[in-house]
């Protein structure tokens, strides 16, 4: 398996993690942004890279031919967009966290069938990581602003 990733891969998905800063900073009026809230933001952006996640789970685990897999990746997506429906609170956050965690944990289940190659694992690692720090940061400012 090619080990090398596109150059351009490394920065989008560095780019793709920049929402979650900007919601950090328009939780904390520390941005505005005319005709949304924190909150709207937040949670559109999240139900966006939840679909994206889930539609590259969906083509490695056809790739795989893996039902679980293939499971797994549509009920992340429709667990956010239900949370982002129907739970916009600090429990709802916590969720959040937790369905990012368990996409990791599939793209992990990729890594170990060497369907992903180990430097997009890394990527992976890295980015959920420092999303979960911004959301966990939402959530904190969430709490207190509350």
């Amino acid at each position: 398996m090619k080990q090398r990733l596109h150059p351009f891969v490394r920065p989008l998905t560095f780019a793709g993690a920049l929402p979650f800063l900007i919601a950090c900073l328009l939780k904390l009026d520390g941005l505005q942004l005319p005709g949304v809230s924190a909150d709207e933001w937040l949670w559109s952006y999240t139900v966006v890279i939840s679909a994206f996640m889930a539609g590259s789970h969906w083509g490695l685990a056809l790739r795989d031919e893996d039902p679980v897999a293939l499971i797994s990746s549509n009920a992340c997506a429709l667990l956010i967009f239900g949370l982002a429906i129907w739970l916009r609170d600090p429990l709802g956050l916590l969720l959040l966290i937790g369905v990012f965690v368990a996409q990791l944990f599939l793209d992990q289940k990729f890594k170990t069938r060497s369907t992903i190659n180990n430097r997009y694992w890394r990527l992976r690692l890295t980015i959920t990581s420092i999303v979960c720090i911004f959301l966990t940061a939402y959530l904190m400012i969430s709490i207190i602003a509350d």
